[in-house]
Parts: structure tokens; sequence; C-alpha cells
């Protein structure tokens, strides 16, 4: 055999083997990252179902004045010492299961409950424009300005609205309107809407207050737990 044809041979095993490297080469790398981005999802799923995401919302609403202090979604009595307020022991945040009778309190098969507790931490007022609650908007009742929390009264917000109570020694009364004066500790009482599918327990729950800034302040807060 000629030099030429054995030096063609080495040059084609040479391609044929580099052909093969490269081959390789792109294989690792994309095991290396769809491994990398899996660990990713995987940590910021974790992160969410646990939330882990309160002391991220503490800091968006230190930045704006109004703080999350508690919150009560279980499926309990007396939500965040509240009298009366009271939920179904289901496994679940009723809503679109307590369509029928959804202005009652749960025990009539009204929809349920969950209490927030904020705290307006700076100098001005704070106006509580809206709740929004997995998206969904909720406002405040006006039939609950001025009045005594009471439940089988019918002294607590309709269906999809919410109220503001305040704290200290008057624990069952109605705010008159929707101000949060400066240092002040209020319970938003929202009572679930009938529209949407109900809660499941131990899921992430989205809750977002508008007071009319630029920026709405913005928490995580779990269904069936009270912190």
């Amino acid at each position: 055999m000629s030099s030429t044809k054995i030096e063609k041979k080495k040059k084609s095993r040479l391609k044929t083997r580099r052909g093969v490297a490269d081959v390789i080469s792109t294989m690792m790398l994309m095991a290396v990252t769809v491994t990398g981005a899996s660990t990713l999802t995987y940590f910021m799923n974790d992160a969410f179902v646990s939330g882990n995401l309160g002391t991220v919302s503490t800091l968006e609403s230190s930045s704006l004045n109004l703080l999350l202090l508690a919150y009560d979604t279980r499926d309990s009595l007396d939500l965040l010492t509240l009298s009366e307020v009271d939920n179904l022991t289901n496994s679940f945040l009723c809503r679109a299961s307590c369509a029928g009778n959804p202005d009652t309190i749960p025990a009539l098969g009204g929809t349920e409950f969950i209490v927030i507790q904020v705290q307006n931490n700076g100098i001005d007022s704070i106006f509580l424009k809206d709740v929004f609650v997995s998206g969904e908007k909720y406002s405040w009742d006006p039939s609950t300005s001025g009045s005594i929390l009471d439940l089988p009264g019918g002294e607590f917000p309709a269906d999809g609205m919410y109220s503001i109570l305040k704290t200290g020694n008057n624990p069952n009364l109605h705010n008159d309107n929707i101000e949060i004066q400066n240092g002040q500790i209020v319970n938003v009482l929202v009572k679930l809407d009938s529209a949407n599918p109900d809660i499941q327990l131990n899921k992430g729950i989205p809750i977002l207050l508008n007071t009319g800034s630029s920026h709405p302040v913005e928490f995580l807060i779990e269904s069936g737990d009270a912190r």
C-alpha cells in the first residue's frame, strides 16, 4: 500500500474519532445543564411549598410600613382568638362547596374564613382598599362599619368581602372605615368567596394588600396553618 493511501486512512480515523469526541462532549454538557436545572427547580418548589418565602415577604412589607404579624387559616375554632370565628373540620377551606348559602357562617353552610393580623408601622395612615386572595379581589364590607362582630347575628363580612377588626381592648369591634392609623394593629377578617374552587390545606396562599400605593404589599401564607 502506498504511503499516500496510508496517510489518508490515518486522517480519516482521526476525523472519525474527533467526531465521536464532539458528540460525547455535547451529551455531557447537556447532562450537566439538565441536572443543574432540575436541582434549581427542586429548591425553588420546596421553598414555595414550605412557606420559606416569608422572609422575603416581610422585607417587602417592611419597606411599605405594613407588617404581617400573624395569620390563621385552620379548620378550627376561634381563629386568631376571635370568638365564634369558626371553620369546619373538612380538610379544606370551603369556597365553591359552600355556594348554596355562602353569606351564612360555615356551620350553616357558608364559606369559611381566614384572618390576617397586620400593623401599620409607618408615620401616616394606610388605607386598605382591597385584599387579594390567590388572585381574587375582596372588597371592604361597609355594612360592618362600627359594629360588634356577631357571627350568629350576621355582623360579619359577606361572601367575597372583608372587614377590619380592632385589637386590644375591643377585639370584636369593626373599624368604621378602611383606615389603619400609624402604629395600629388590626385583624383583617376575610370571608372567602363562593365563586372559586375550595382551597386545599397545606397549600401556599398568595395574599396581596392594595393600599393605593404603586407597590402593593404581598405575603405568602399557608392554608391550614396558624402563625
